[in-house]
Formats: structure tokens, sequence, C-alpha cells
């Protein structure tokens, strides 16, 4: 009784989050919202590698946060100063094939998202904006497949890179 209320506690969490339920979309997000270096999940996220494999046989290694749980996939870079976003990309690793909405409520600053398929290659990338406040415009944004990861890095990362839907994308979970 104790796993399943815990897998429907997280289960509901990653809802209110993700999915956005529990969001009053006429609620404007407070004007005094104060970013943070730092949230408690992106601190609890374990380091990674992700290495992009370019057809001209070129490879890139890029070190992430890893979101591989309910609770940080859920907070991901919620209230998290810029400045701590330009130089922590996130990976979020779901556990089967999906295809997954994410949003930018509480987020202050832009972000591209890569959408990795099972294959491992790039499904889709995505430009995502914070709302704007007292927005009833909130969107969400998703994959145009099922995928099995997500990355969350800075504006223009992918472009600046040459990382597109031609990409493979391995990661693995760097040493503690």
């Amino acid at each position: 009784m104790k796993i399943a209320f815990k897998t429907l506690f997280a289960t509901i969490l990653v809802a209110y989050f993700v999915i956005g339920w529990g969001d009053n979309t006429n609620a404007q997000q407070p004007s005094n919202t104060v970013c943070q270096t730092d949230n408690a999940a992106l601190s609890q996220m374990p380091a990674a590698t992700v290495r992009f494999s370019r057809e001209d046989g070129t490879d890139l290694d890029l070190i992430v946060k890893l979101a591989a749980t309910p609770m940080t996939r859920a907070a991901g870079f919620q209230r998290v100063c810029a400045s701590v976003v330009e130089k922590t990309p996130i990976l979020f690793v779901f556990e089967r094939e999906q295809k997954p909405s994410f949003h930018m409520r509480n987020v202050v600053t832009p972000l591209d998202i890569a959408f990795i398929a099972k294959s491992k290659r790039v499904d889709s990338i995505r430009k995502m904006k914070p709302y704007v406040l007292g927005s009833t415009r909130r969107p969400l944004y998703s994959s145009d497949h099922k995928v099995m990861t997500a990355l969350e890095v800075t504006p223009g990362f992918f472009e600046a890179n040459n990382i597109d839907l031609t990409v493979t994308v391995d990661w693995h979970r760097n040493q503690d």
C-alpha cells in the first residue's frame, strides 16, 4: 500500500507540473518572483554526458544534469536564473517511449528542447518561451513522435553546434 501511494503521489505531481493540472489560466505569476541559482530538484540531479554524433563523423560531448525521476522531471528549470540555465543543460529521461509535453511555467528564460527517439535520433527541436505575466496563452511543447529523452538547453545551442534531425544522440551517467 505504501508503494502504491508513492506511485500515485508521483503521478499526480508529474501531472500537476507537466500537464498543467491545477493551473489557473487566469492567475498571474507573482511579479516579484526571484530567480534562484538552484532548486532542490536541480541539486539532486546527477551529472551525465550527452554525445552528439554528426553525419560528418564529428562528435560533441555535453555535460548535463539528469532528470530521471518524477520529481526532477517535474521541476526542471523552474525559478532557476538564466545564468544557471546557460551552463546547466538538463536531459529528461523517461521510463518508456512517450510523447511528453513541456511547459514554461515558472521558467524565467527561453529554452530550446530536442526530443530524442529510442533510435537515438533527434525527433524534433522546439524553441520554448516563458509565459508572459498575465497571459492566458500557455503553450505546451511536444515531440512529433514518441521519444525516450528530451534535452533542454540555452537558446541557440543546437544551431550553433550543428545539431539537427540527422544527429545521433547517446548518453551515460557520470561516476559520482
